[in-house]
């Protein structure tokens, strides 16, 4: 091996440290700031996904004033709605409390051999132990509802910002890539679209599963069916396992309140829900699948949780899609956008 092999070689290891280092130094940072990044990261989501609903209202012909208007009437409704559930689900959870727990302290009776065996002194867990430590839980919960607040308030105030500035700033992003970097400018749009499309409508089809869920729910007579549908229209952001985690509550709630019979009912109509979504629904409007690898997409997960918290969970496909068009974007980075997508020729997966 000639000098000058030599030198290309170990130029070539330097630049990757530098890159890595430079890659974890990012990530630290992006770390100590999750408390702001996050809420900004979902504002620009929501941005996303309104912007698209202003755009819509443009196409049909509203002016641009009309249709940001309509647009922020719609973005006010939803959230009331999301609050008025939350809010509403949990008034009524409060006032059926104490006969959960006169059932509780029912069934411990009943299994007071079984946690005699492992250790557990049934005496302890009285129903006035039991209420004060639930009080204790919502007393925490209340006292600690600036810190719910808070984020809250800073991702609508900065979703606000973000769709009246919408046309502006795509517009200004686009003369700066076609300024430095004007051979990839198309690449660029068509990479950017096709993310855009998917998050739209996998928002569409979230929505229509928590609805579906909600309405299933009513008919078998669980209680707190709308916020359920919520949960399982929020979780469905989570790829394969999401909707099944906002499926075990009202499962165990059914068997609890109704018998195994209706706990079976909600099992099957969730698992039915899914199907129409995921393999009926979603490929009636799109014909991309999730171009992410399913072990990248399960990472992802655990990654953007420990970097952003809770919010990274649930934009940890939508993220991780934006790295991967990142990196296609470079010729440099473009085998990254490769080894996170599908097995080549495979059709990607369902997210």
């Amino acid at each position: 091996m000639n000098p000058v092999q030599s030198l290309s070689k170990i130029s070539a290891l330097s630049g990757i440290l530098i890159t890595l280092a430079a890659a974890i130094i990012l990530l630290a940072g992006i770390q100590a700031a999750s408390s702001i990044l996050g809420p900004f990261l979902l504002s620009v989501y929501l941005a996303l996904i309104f912007g698209t609903l202003l755009h819509w209202f443009e196409k049909k012909g509203l002016s641009t004033s009309h249709a940001l208007i309509l647009t922020l009437i719609i973005f006010f409704a939803t959230i009331a709605v999301f609050m008025f559930m939350i809010a509403g689900s949990f008034i009524q959870a409060m006032s059926d409390l104490p006969v959960y727990l006169e059932k509780l302290e029912g069934s411990l009776e009943a299994a007071s051999p079984f946690l005699l065996s492992i250790g557990i002194d049934p005496a302890t867990l009285t129903f006035q132990n039991l209420t004060g430590l639930f009080t204790a839980e919502i007393y925490g919960l209340i006292s600690n509802i600036w810190g719910i607040v808070s984020p809250l308030g800073l991702t609508i105030l900065t979703t606000l910002f973000l769709l009246f500035e919408a046309k502006g700033f795509s517009q200004k992003l686009l003369i700066i890539i076609a300024e430095h970097r004007p051979g990839d400018l198309d690449r660029f749009l068509l990479l950017a679209q096709k993310n855009i499309d998917y998050l739209v409508i996998r928002t569409g089809v979230n929505l229509a599963t928590g609805i579906g869920i909600a309405i299933i729910l009513t008919l078998i007579g669980v209680k707190y069916a709308i916020f359920w549908g919520f949960l399982a229209f929020l979780l469905g952001f989570i790829p394969n396992i999401g909707f099944w985690i906002a499926v075990i509550p009202p499962t165990l709630l059914a068997w609890f309140d109704l018998g195994p019979l209706p706990a079976f009912l909600v099992v099957a109509g969730s698992g039915l829900m899914d199907f129409i979504s995921e393999y009926l629904l979603f490929p009636l409007f799109t014909a991309r699948g999730l171009e992410l690898s399913t072990a990248v997409v399960f990472i992802s997960l655990f990654f953007w949780g420990w970097i952003l918290g809770g919010i990274g969970v649930i934009l940890a496909v939508p993220l991780t899609l934006c790295v991967q068009m990142i990196c296609e974007l470079f010729d440099e980075t473009r085998w990254i956008g490769f080894l996170l997508g599908p097995p080549p020729g495979g059709d990607g997966k369902k997210g």
